[in-house]
């Protein structure tokens, strides 16, 4: 079901830009964390707004989003305007293994992510547990839920990558609703009342930190599973519902050949 050759071939391929852009929420939470705790010499630090900022709905977000479109559209479209697909395709290998390859090439280059930016923040947010005004379950899920977020981004880039033959299509579609997703859910969060609606159409919302956190007086911790796990799931199904799309449409469309 999966081609070792294909897989190692993207992986090869894309590593440079997925180290680069994929853990660039690591190297945020390891330079705002000391920052903000030496501007902060008295009293707890209040990390948990800023983490909220800079990196839970902003470049933390934006920076590795910029590699899923890239390498979704590099390993799908890419291929089909170069002309590649087409040895690929006249090879023994069948459809549904290609396909299956390129799906577990890019859920497995963000679940990587996701765990080497646990490992490589985790240290930090401990270490300085008792200067902060979040918990590290609270952290923890936090990010969590923004991988999950990109995990369903990743879906809407690679399914435009699969469906469309011509690149300019699939950046215009794969890219164009997860910026325009972006845009509405900063808009619904701003302290317009009247744009508030704006967070019933767009995915982006899903991933509400305000439902995730709750005060204990001293600091945020975790909130109450049933508050958020709903939302989660949503993400991780949603998600997953694109990629079996993108499985189904790539299996019957007609390639450029």
């Amino acid at each position: 079901m999966v081609n070792k050759a294909i897989l190692k071939q993207h992986f090869k391929s894309n590593f440079v830009l997925w180290l680069i852009l994929i853990l660039m929420p690591a190297l945020f939470v390891n330079l705002i964390v000391p920052l903000t705790i030496n501007a902060t010499p008295e009293g707890t630090a209040q990390i948990s707004i800023i983490l909220k900022l800079a990196v839970f709905t902003s470049i933390g977000f934006q920076v590795p989003l910029i590699y899923t479109i890239i390498a979704s559209n590099k390993i799908m479209v890419g291929e089909v305007q170069t002309g590649r697909i087409t040895y690929v395709i006249a090879s023994p290998l069948k459809r549904t293994t290609i396909i299956n390859t390129k799906i577990i090439f890019m859920v497995a280059s963000l679940t990587i992510g996701c765990i080497l930016n646990i490992i490589l923040t985790a240290p930090i947010i401990a270490m300085n547990a008792s200067k902060i005004d979040i918990s590290m379950g609270g952290y923890l899920t936090q990010l969590i839920g923004m991988f999950l977020l990109l995990f369903m981004t990743c879906g809407i880039t690679f399914l435009a990558s699969t469906y469309f033959n011509k690149a300019v299509w699939s950046y215009v579609v794969g890219a164009g609703i997860p910026i325009l997703f972006y845009i509405l859910s900063m808009l619904a969060n701003s302290s317009v009342p009247a744009l508030e609606n704006l967070k019933y159409i767009t995915l982006n919302s899903l991933f509400n930190e305000t439902n995730l956190l709750e005060s204990n007086g001293e600091k945020f911790v975790l909130a109450s599973a049933d508050k958020w796990i709903g939302q989660y799931l949503a993400m991780f199904v949603i998600g997953t519902g694109l990629f079996a799309t993108s499985a189904f449409v790539f299996k019957n469309k007609d390639l450029l050949l």
